[in-house]
């Protein structure tokens, strides 16, 4: 993928390859390397519904490229698919302080419970 012999148009097909077997992170690489934005658009869509921030970000131009609109889908799907931390980390982009502390508040939730009690009362752990 970095060698500077493969043109556009290997990686785009090497995109569409990965794509194809469902490796979203790299084809978003190779068609952002074939400079191939209506692949990067479908992949963006794809990162909206499935509320993936990552895969979202790797298929935008640049970092202060917003996309406003399919941002707020995304955190909104990445809440009902319980991706809290990608909720978390849309919301912060969004500027959305209520948003934040909800995705904060339930992350935190989901930590606190995770805690393994001892008949005793206290955490596994602490105290060690």
């Amino acid at each position: 993928m970095f060698s500077p012999k493969i043109t556009r148009e290997e990686a785009r097909t090497w995109g569409d390859r990965y794509r194809e077997a469902q490796r979203f992170h790299d084809a978003a690489a190779f068609y952002r390397r074939a400079g191939h934005w209506e692949g990067l658009a479908g992949l963006r869509e794809l990162a909206v519904e499935a509320g993936d921030l990552q895969l979202f970000e790797e298929t935008l131009e640049s970092l202060e490229d917003e996309h406003t609109q399919e941002l707020r889908r995304l955190v909104r799907k990445a809440e009902e698919k319980g991706r809290w931390n990608d909720a978390k980390r849309g919301y912060a982009r969004l500027g959305d302080e209520l948003g934040l502390r909800r995705a904060q508040a339930a992350l935190e939730e989901i930590l606190g419970a995770s805690k393994q009690k001892e008949p005793g009362g206290q955490a596994q752990g602490e105290g060690l």
